[in-house]
């Protein structure tokens, strides 16, 4: 959110986004049912990179999805369908993902994992691999946005050797690239691993948040496969469940976004708008550890600034989030978990105060 409390979008998408109103030469015709060619190219691209071996052995590839939940819901019917052995569904994420509603209704047995230990007041690799152990063979599993999860290359292996091992089949979720670090390269890191290994699994990319376009709900179910053939043989079926669900995309957010990717200046530009954002997300998450510190509020609240990505935990238990509702009307959920970026100078006072009085309140 901006400081008038409006969504964020970028200089460079609203001057894309003019350019292409006024273009006289634009083609209002239906989309392929795969999506928009190009698009899919340069989305792939920026989550693998540009030199990417997987993309050059042509053995990953993509299907251009509508809305955040899209790519889920595609996958989701692919793998009921073609990977029958495939019933149980775990979910490993931050926070409760609203993707499990969509396995659910598709009949699978899903288990969801929340890996913020609210003890530590971090997002916990033991947690992590933890919710591995529990993970049953033959499964599903959702790996959701755990860029917060620091992991090191022995984490790496092993998280790969226990996939291997239990024939799990990984789904990831990449909600905004670029907007938890503002580094695109290191948000992906994990997802390259993976692929420069020659693992299969899907990917729902969603570029809707990273453009600030979210009215255009776009993205791209991606499908990492052992070889040319084999995903050739996956998006040829893939097409059948587009065709029952959203027949054809809409174009203007996949236009936007791929007159950007392609155009290096106006890349330059987007990746330095991010680079902006994710700055001034961290100076707000400053200025609310260093008023609460100034008000003397007990605890520490390192753990605001050490969390990345525009949303994170306050660190509030279940009777504070309460009082923030009830007495305050801060409407908190009760995890804790909030927007950021929806603290600003007009209300950064009210709220810095009003934690501290929960906690106090509590406290005594």
């Amino acid at each position: 959110m901006t400081d008038e409390g409006c969504p964020w979008v970028s200089f460079v998408v609203r001057k894309t986004r003019l350019q292409i109103v006024q273009d006289p030469s634009l083609n209002y015709e239906y989309l392929p049912m795969m999506g928009m060619k190009s698009f899919i190219q340069a989305a792939l691209e920026l989550l693998f990179g540009k030199h990417s071996q997987a993309i050059a052995e042509k053995r990953v590839g993509g299907v251009h999805t509508v809305g955040d939940s899209g790519a889920f819901q595609l996958g989701a019917q692919f793998l009921r369908t073609w990977r029958k052995n495939l019933k149980t569904v775990s979910i490993i994420s931050c926070q409760k993902e609203q993707y499990g509603l969509i396995f659910q209704d598709m009949g699978f047995t899903v288990y969801e994992y929340v890996i913020w230990n609210p003890k530590k007041l971090c997002t916990d690799t033991s947690m992590f691999f933890e919710a591995m152990e529990h993970t049953p063979a033959d499964s599903i599993l959702v790996i959701g946005n755990i860029i917060d999860c620091r992991f090191s290359k022995n984490q790496w292996t092993k998280l790969m050797s226990i996939i291997k091992k239990k024939q799990i089949f990984p789904f990831f979720d990449i909600p905004c690239q670029g907007l938890s670090t503002g580094n695109l390269e290191e948000d992906t890191r994990l997802l390259q691993y993976f692929v420069s290994l020659g693992l299969e699994f899907f990917c729902s990319q969603s570029l809707s948040k990273n453009f600030g376009i979210y009215d255009e709900g776009v993205g791209v179910l991606v499908v990492a496969a052992l070889s040319n053939r084999n995903l050739l043989c996956v998006l040829s079926q893939l097409m059948n469940y587009v065709r029952a669900l959203w027949g054809n995309p809409p174009a203007t957010g996949a236009r936007i976004i791929t007159s950007i990717l392609c155009n290096p200046a106006l890349f330059g530009e987007w990746k330095q708008s991010l680079q902006g954002v994710v700055e001034n997300i961290m100076l707000i998450k400053e200025k609310v550890k260093e008023k609460l510190r100034l008000l003397g509020t007990p605890g520490s609240w390192n753990h605001i600034t050490e969390q990345s990505g525009s949303h994170g935990y306050l660190g509030l238990n279940y009777q504070q989030v309460e009082f923030l509702t009830t007495k305050k009307h801060i409407y908190v959920p009760k995890s804790s978990r909030i927007n950021f970026t929806c603290i600003n100078n007009r209300n950064i006072d009210y709220i810095t105060q009003s934690i501290h009085e929960a906690v106090m309140l509590t406290e005594g």
